[in-house]
């Protein structure tokens, strides 16, 4: 390949370029609450050639498919260059779809098709729709993306806050 700079042209020098991009498979959870923080774990191609000896090698940053203006950097925890893995420490976001732009040093961005993450908690039943305005019953509320720690998951009847319970589903 020839190569010019500013109108000089030099052939001594050879570009490699890559028929394919390096792709992201995936990241676990894919779906988060928005106002706690998480960790994530992205995955590469097993085929990734780039250096994985330590975080220092990789940024990334969260931004919105809304508005791809709004940004903002995560934190890159740890990688596992066995399972072809990055951590990254998720803080929370507005509700909304979300790309991870991950950039590994000497490879550049890395394909963020795969590596969409959902910011959202939803209430999917509530059992015990009537009661007593005076109190004194229980409410099951079931959903996703709400915290195993129940001063997490403030829930408010009318002007009344409720006390918390917290129940793993098997």
């Amino acid at each position: 390949m020839t190569i010019s700079v500013n109108s000089v042209t030099n052939a001594d020098q050879t570009v490699a370029l890559l028929a394919t991009k390096e792709s992201g498979e995936g990241v676990v959870p894919s779906s988060v609450s928005p106002v706690l923080a998480s960790e994530l774990v992205i995955t590469l191609a097993a085929d990734y050639p780039g250096d994985m000896n330590s975080a220092d090698d990789f940024t990334c940053e969260l931004v919105s498919n809304a508005n791809v203006t709004d940004k903002r950097p995560l934190y890159v925890m740890s990688v596992d260059a066995g399972a072809k893995s990055v951590k990254v420490k998720f803080p929370g976001a507005l509700s909304g779809t979300y790309t991870l732009n991950l950039v590994g040093k000497g490879v550049g961005r890395i394909d963020g098709t795969p590596l969409q993450l959902t910011a959202e908690a939803k209430v999917t039943a509530i059992s015990r729709l009537t009661g007593s305005y005076l109190g004194g019953f229980s409410v099951t509320i079931d959903g996703t993306n709400f915290s195993d720690n129940k001063l997490d998951n403030p829930v408010k009847v009318g002007p009344y806050w409720c006390y918390v319970r917290t129940t793993s589903a098997n």
